[in-house]
């Protein structure tokens, strides 16, 4: 059977190959996993990282302003709060005037933690960087940026 050109470039368009969501979705998935097999060696996941990363870099010291800043809901925060204060690697004050507020703050071991998360982070961007010069880099977050822009979501909820 002759294949014409013009039903091989019609499949191509069809294929999963051809979709952009695709590729985006296969890098993600990639990185994250580079990027927790770096994570194992500290015993915390992407979630955990990110968390430790806002409190200590973002100022993020509410369970209410940590899950809007990472994009999980409460009941996942609390959970993950749990996990990290079972660690060692932050504690839950309580105000002394309003027991409703509870302040997130890291510990000495959550504090020397989280410069070696953060260099596990850039290790896995580096590592997946590599080869792009600094416009290609530069352009990529632009590009990512203007999309997610394109979308229904607020950025808090993606």
């Amino acid at each position: 059977m002759l294949t014409l050109p013009t039903a091989k470039i019609a499949n191509e368009d069809r294929s999963i190959r051809s979709s952009t969501g695709y590729w985006v979705t296969r890098l993600a998935r990639t990185m994250e996993s580079d990027f927790e097999n770096r994570l194992s060696v500290h015993g915390v996941s992407r979630a955990a990282c990110a968390i430790l990363s806002a409190i200590a870099n973002d100022k993020k010291t509410t369970p209410a302003s940590l899950a809007s800043f990472i994009g999980i809901d409460a009941a996942a925060m609390t959970r993950h709060l749990d996990r990290l204060e079972e660690q060692g690697l932050l504690v839950r004050e309580r105000s002394t005037t309003d027991r409703r507020v509870v302040k997130l703050k890291l510990t000495r071991k959550g504090s020397r933690l989280v410069p070696k998360l953060v260099a596990d982070s850039k290790a896995t961007n580096a590592k997946f960087l590599a080869g792009l010069t600094s416009a290609e880099k530069k352009g990529l977050q632009e590009i990512v940026q203007k999309m997610l822009a394109n979308s229904d979501l607020v950025p808090e909820d993606i």
